[in-house]
């Protein structure tokens, strides 16, 4: 199983792809800009609408599994 260093270098690898999906040219310094990070998520809960899944309980979810693996509450 990956650690949650190894998951986030993957969230990373995600993220760039949707950026460069995205066509954006964007040059930040010291990580990409809470919004980008947004935008991806919504279109990821588009996307889990679109397959059948209500997206208010995906976030739920995602919030138990943040609790659960760095027990931080949102």
């Amino acid at each position: 199983m990956a650690t949650e260093a190894e998951r986030a270098d993957f969230a990373q690898l995600a993220l760039d792809a949707f950026i460069h999906a995205e066509g954006a040219d964007r040059r930040w310094t010291g990580g990409e800009p809470a919004c980008d990070i947004v935008d991806l998520m919504t279109d990821l809960l588009l996307l889990a609408k679109r397959r059948g899944y209500d997206p208010c309980t995906v976030i739920g979810k995602v919030e138990r599994h943040l609790k659960a693996e760095t027990g931080e509450i949102c």
